[in-house]
């Protein structure tokens, strides 16, 4: 999930560097925001946040730099552009915190076809604070936070989709409405477009 930079400085995955506003700064933004966009708990994102790294802020190769510490990651293989941390045990995951911290022999004998070695302080400086959508809960991190939702949206809400297409008939211009968006299935005022299906019945 991306967030609203400091100072208005565009959009920031990494929640230290995230606009926080005060309950009625955010109540303000919630008013003019655009669709998808939603003010959150600030407590609530920090309790459930996770330290990722881009990829793009690592060697795309093993960098054996003398240290004491190694960190291990897949491959090519991201969840966005975040990438997978392994352990000795083959498990993956992309929360930094799972990265299993190795020797430098350790280092020395991974396969580095299919896994990228780096020094653990290199990765540890490129962390950043993230949060997963998937975790939104607009109830409790919205509603419950003390935000109303703006009538505009709660309008939107109530809005009934009609399923049906409107036609107007080529021969008495009356209305007609229909589930077939593509074709006129047929006037049920003048007959127009039916008389050819009952002919075809018939025959």
């Amino acid at each position: 999930m991306v967030f609203h930079a400091i100072d208005g400085k565009g959009y920031t995955s990494n929640l230290d560097l995230a606009h926080v506003y005060s309950l009625e700064e955010a109540q303000k933004e919630y008013e003019l925001s655009r669709d998808g966009e939603y003010p959150i708990s600030a407590d609530h994102i920090d309790s459930l946040s996770i330290a990722k790294v881009d990829h793009q802020c690592l060697p795309a190769i093993s960098d054996l730099t003398p240290s004491d510490k190694y960190v291990v990651f897949i491959k090519g293989i991201f969840d966005g552009n975040d990438v997978y941390w392994v352990d000795m045990n083959g498990r993956r995951s992309t929360n930094f915190i799972h990265a299993q911290i190795i020797s430098r022999t350790a280092a020395e004998c991974i396969n580095h076809v299919d896994y990228v070695v780096v020094p653990f302080e290199l990765a540890d400086k490129m962390k950043r604070r993230t949060f997963n959508a998937s975790l939104l809960n607009k109830r409790k991190m919205v509603t419950a936070a003390g935000l109303k939702t703006p009538e505009r949206l709660k309008k939107r809400r109530r809005r009934i989709v009609n399923p049906m297409t409107r036609f107007n008939c080529p021969a008495c211009g009356k209305i007609n409405w229909q589930h077939n968006p593509y074709d006129f299935d047929g006037c049920k005022h003048c007959d127009e477009g039916l008389l050819i299906g009952s002919q075809w019945g018939a025959a």
